[in-house]
This record gives structure tokens, C-alpha cells and sequence, in this order.
């Protein structure tokens, strides 16, 4: 009886080393090489971000992420009146460095790391700065609590008959501290702006009037000039646009 009971107890062990031996050779839980279970840094999807605009262009990044890397990616530079630098462009250095960029970026999964691209510092510059905020936008842990980026941005109606309204908008710590408007027409079928030469007071005094009420209002939501609806309304409309391009 006791030689079955040895017996028995020795089968015990014997299976419950098995068992250990079992568990601790497993695989451990998706995560880093301890086992431990790491959290992804970035939300799938696709996000978009500028750069500060300036005077005469400004530049855009298009990523999409999955499982923490960067699978996609458009770099897009666009000109003062909003509209995008495409094939016709004419400086081949531009779509050298658009080109390789967009590559070195991917490879790099963000900008840490990517050299500046000679001969476009300044496309270089803007595409980081615009890739960075894209890339803020996808964190699962949110950088900041701010509506908007610190910087000026660019916003811009479509272009009509008569021409488009646009604007740049600098917001500091979620308040706008300062916005210029501009409108352009038509003369002898080419887009100009409307500078001093053009004869329409109320225009002008619309102009400077319109910003302070978007500074004072921190926003849209203002009256519009008497006398100056069209360039009122227009530059509601693309102040909204340069916010929207703000946002975080």
C-alpha cells in the first residue's frame, strides 16, 4: 500500500513539473521581449497637419499610421492663394526634395533623424513642422489641452468670378492675437491682389477693421463691415478655415 501511495505521489510531482516546466516556456503576451504588454503610442488612422504660413506659401503633411508606424504618407506645398504646388511647379528642386522626404520619413517613422534637404530648407522645414502636428494629432495620450497649435495659419475661399478672400490668423495659447486679410480681382485676366491702387475706400476700411473684431471676438462670430459684405463674409469664411487648419 505504501509502495502505491510513493508511487502516486511521485506521478504528482512529476506532472506538476510538466505543468510549470509548460507555463513558463510559453509565449509571453504580445508586448516588448519581457513579455510585458506595451500600449501603442498612435491611434490608427489619417491625420493632417500644417505648418506656420507664410507670407507666400505654406506646406502640408497626409500620414496615416498603423500599429504605431507610418504607412502613408502625401507631402503637399501650397502658395500664397491656397492652392497646391503640383507637377507644374516650377522648381524641379522642390519636387527633388518632396520626393525624397517623403521617403526618408516613412523610413525614419517621423522626422527625428532626417537630414535637410539641400537646396530646400525651407520646404524641409515646413513639411517637419507639419508632419510633427499630424503626428500630435494621432497620440493616444493627447500632448496637449489646447483647440489649436501656437502659429499662423492660412485659409482661403474658393476662387469666384470676381476673385477669393484669404487669411492668415496667429493664435498664442488658444487665442488669436492677430489676423491679415486680403482679397484679389481680376486685371486683364490675371489674379492680383487689391493693394492701395484700388479706388474702394470702404474696402480698405474694411480691412483693417475686420481683423480686430475676429481679435476681439477670439472667432467668427462678428458682424459684418456696412458697405463691404462680399469681403465681410468672405474673410468669415476663411478665417474659419485657417482655425480649422489650427486645430489639434
Amino acid at each position: 500500500m505504501k509502495k502505491v501511495l510513493v508511487l502516486l505521489l511521485a506521478m504528482m510531482m512529476i506532472i506538476s513539473l510538466i505543468g510549470c516546466s509548460t507555463q513558463t516556456s510559453a509565449d509571453p503576451e504580445p508586448g516588448d521581449e519581457t513579455g510585458e504588454v506595451v500600449e501603442n503610442k498612435y491611434v490608427d488612422g489619417t491625420y493632417v497637419g500644417f505648418d506656420n504660413a507664410g507670407e507666400k506659401s505654406y506646406s502640408k503633411a497626409i500620414v496615416t499610421i498603423e500599429n504605431d508606424r507610418i504607412v502613408g504618407l502625401e507631402l503637399i506645398g501650397l502658395t500664397d492663394m491656397g492652392e497646391v504646388k503640383g507637377e507644374a511647379y516650377p522648381y524641379e528642386t522642390f519636387h527633388q526634395a518632396k520626393a525624397a522626404l517623403t521617403e526618408a520619413f516613412i523610413a525614419a517613422n517621423g522626422t527625428e533623424g532626417v537630414d535637410v534637404f539641400t537646396g530646400a530648407t525651407s520646404s524641409y522645414n515646413g513639411w517637419k513642422l507639419a508632419l510633427e502636428r499630424a503626428l500630435e494629432k494621432a497620440l493616444v495620450e493627447p500632448a496637449s489641452d489646447n483647440v489649436y497649435f501656437d502659429g499662423t495659419f492660412h485659409g482661403a475661399t474658393e476662387l469666384g468670378e470676381r476673385g477669393r478672400k484669404l487669411a492668415w490668423v496667429t493664435i498664442e495659447n488658444d487665442t488669436i492675437v492677430d489676423v491679415v486679410v486680403k482679397e484679389t480681382r481680376f486685371v486683364d485676366d490675371k489674379e492680383v491682389f487689391k493693394d492701395e491702387e484700388y479706388t474702394f475706400e470702404i474696402f480698405h476700411e474694411a480691412a483693417e477693421e475686420m481683423p480686430l473684431r475676429f481679435i476681439e471676438a477670439n472667432g467668427t462670430d462678428v458682424e459684418i463691415y456696412t458697405g463691404a459684405t462680399s469681403s465681410s463674409t468672405g474673410w468669415i469664411e476663411a478665417v474659419e478655415r485657417a482655425l480649422e487648419n489650427a486645430q489639434r
